[in-house]
């Protein structure tokens, strides 16, 4: 019964289908995991109406469940539920998981109202081990919010402990583009100890930026001297923002920097140097491998019966602890192994395991290749619309998702992470991520081919 319930789920998120009569009746399972999907599936099929059916009872009991109603509704995205959010982080006693999800959905709505309430937070919250996880994603929440204001919460948090919740702090400082922040970042990226905090406060220092604070010799010499950062992308950020000014020793950077045998360095020096002397329009653009643009393919078709397949076959054995499975993609540059989440994404599982069997990804190249950020495939052939299966997963650096131009839109050409996207936390699934070979993804360069493909673990 509970596998019937499962699939019914899988079924309604796959046809964006709001069924309250099936949703309420799963809410209230017996079985905690059934709960869980069904407050998942709210939050992935996207209506509105969602909100009613989360709170017609007190959060569950079960802290996992609790947590994924309130991601649930961060997923809906409605400015009218940001005071119960509100509500959510000024109480110490909620699990750490159901505060640091009330945190990152008041970043999904963005608006004056929820960055007020990610400040209230921030500014009456100290670190400790109950409440970093909820400080670091109001920290990315606040930098998500579209309109910009106090920067004292966040600032407290640029000397925080934690390496993990400086990054977030600096990223929260970087991400609005407020001039009053740009001193804050100098400091942090000449001298804190963690080049997670140096590359984001370094992305900061565009000559832009620097104008607009009156900084702009004090951030230019912060570049050039991160530069010779001990971190790889550092000193990709450093160059790439060395790329917006224009003076003689900016130039002598990207002069020497585009020979650089590493080709981030290379790669953003010569877009730099492109932009002091941008060549004539060809009509022509990089390709992207995943949806803009274009019309996509109808989604698949399938019946009830499938989808039970589907839950018996990746969900039902994630959830009892079964090994994940694992692919191998040989490319020029070395293999890659990939971890896949079957139980956070079966329908996308399930389609590129079909893929990978397929032998379709063989020969397909990578087309776009950004630096310290993603290396992302050309579309591969005769694939179909994938369902977006947005879940708790952070969109982490090792991150296999696939390309595409809004939710619901991407078919199978895969991309993968070098870096965290908390920018596009909420809109794009994470389907696994590489457990071998992210050097090799690193490495990656422009058209590098897939040359051999197979599943290593597969059910």
């Amino acid at each position: 019964t509970d596998i019937d319930g499962i699939a019914r789920l899988v079924m309604l998120e796959d046809h964006r289908d709001f069924d309250t009569t099936d949703l309420s009746h799963l809410l209230a399972s017996q079985h905690p995991e059934v709960r869980r999907r069904a407050a998942l599936a709210i939050g992935r099929i996207a209506d509105k109406r969602g909100y009613a059916l989360l709170r017609a009872k007190p959060l569950d009991a079960d802290t996992a469940v609790a947590a994924t109603e309130v991601f649930a509704a961060g997923q809906l995205k409605d400015s009218n539920i940001v005071a119960w959010f509100d509500s959510l982080l000024a109480n110490r006693r909620l699990a750490p998981t159901v505060l640091a999800e009330a945190a990152t959905a008041l970043g999904k709505i963005k608006t004056a109202r929820a960055r007020d309430a990610l400040a209230r937070f921030l500014s009456s919250a100290s670190e400790s081990p109950r409440l970093d996880q909820a400080i670091g994603e109001a920290l990315l929440s606040i930098g998500r919010c579209n309109t910009r204001g106090d920067l004292d919460p966040i600032v407290r948090f640029g000397k925080a402990k934690s390496d993990e919740v400086r990054w977030r702090a600096a990223w929260a400082l970087f991400r609005p583009r407020d001039p009053a922040a740009v001193s804050v970042l100098m400091v942090m990226a000449a001298g804190d100890q963690s080049p997670d905090v140096r590359l984001w406060a370094v992305r900061a220092l565009t000559k832009v930026q620097a104008d607009s604070a009156g900084k702009t010799a004090e951030a230019e010499k912060i570049l050039l001297a991160a530069l010779r950062d001990s971190d790889r992308r550092v000193r990709t950020e450093a160059i790439r923002a060395i790329g917006t000014y224009s003076d003689s020793a900016a130039v002598a950077a990207m002069m020497a920097a585009k020979d650089s045998p590493d080709s981030w360095i290379s790669v953003s020096a010569a877009e730099g140097l492109a932009r002091l002397n941008p060549p004539p329009p060809t009509g022509g653009r990089q390709g992207g491998g995943g949806g803009r643009g274009r019309t996509p393919p109808p989604p698949v078709s399938r019946p009830l019966s499938d989808y039970k397949a589907i839950v018996e076959r990746w969900v039902v054995p994630d959830y009892n602890g079964a090994p994940r499975p694992t692919a191998r993609w040989e490319t020029v540059r070395g293999s890659i192994e990939i971890e896949l989440y079957p139980g956070d994404a079966p329908l996308a599982v399930d389609d590129f395991v079909k893929t990978m069997e397929s032998g379709t990804i063989v020969g397909t190249a990578f087309t776009r290749v950004v630096p310290d950020f993603v290396a992302q495939e050309e579309t591969i052939p005769g694939g179909h619309r994938l369902r977006d299966e947005v879940s708790r997963r952070g969109l982490t650096r090792a991150n296999l998702a696939w390309a595409t131009g809004g939710l619901d839109t991407g078919t199978p050409g895969y991309t993968l992470a070098n870096a965290v996207q908390p920018h596009n936390e909420g809109d794009f699934t994470a389907l696994g991520r590489v457990t071998k070979g992210m050097d090799v993804v690193d490495r990656i360069q422009l058209n590098d081919k897939i040359t051999a493909a197979r599943m290593l673990i597969v059910r």
